[in-house]
């Protein structure tokens, strides 16, 4: 039990470390790999998410110095601001195909570009392997 007690605060140790980095904002390191609780949490402290902290107290003379640690630490939580951000799940093959229209609307592009510029026999078209073998043997002569 007294192992197990001490992985606890150790941990929450490193929580409050990890707090203490998100909120100065001149921070550029936050220690999340530290313990698994605070990789765990990363998502909810870290802003991608609405975080609601409750501090549990006890009223009676016995618990006071845990009571104050607790709300010490809930008002350090309170400096912590995140910026929740919907996760959005994009389709693989709609981003192939806008993708491929980009890459056609650009080639289009550039060829009226180059019409205009009067260079309309650059092609934007993939090198053949004879370009290929042309290019490699150009690139190793320089």
């Amino acid at each position: 039990i007294m192992r197990e007690a001490l992985y606890i605060n150790k941990s929450l140790s490193f929580l409050e470390q990890v707090v203490l980095a998100l909120s100065d904002k001149r921070r550029d390191h936050v220690p999340y790999r530290q313990t698994r609780l605070t990789n765990v949490l990363k998502d909810s402290l870290g802003g991608n998410c609405h975080t609601l902290m409750i501090a549990n107290v006890w009223g009676e003379q016995a618990q006071i110095e845990e009571t104050i640690s607790t709300l010490r630490f809930a008002t350090r939580m309170m400096r912590v601001s995140t910026n929740p951000v919907v996760n959005l799940q994009h389709d693989p093959v709609m981003l192939v195909r806008r993708y491929e229209r980009e890459i056609k609307e650009l080639k289009q592009e550039l060829q009226m570009h180059d019409t205009l510029s009067n260079r309309s026999h650059v092609s934007y078209e993939p090198f053949t392997d004879a370009q290929r073998r042309r290019s490699s043997r150009w690139a190793s002569v320089k």
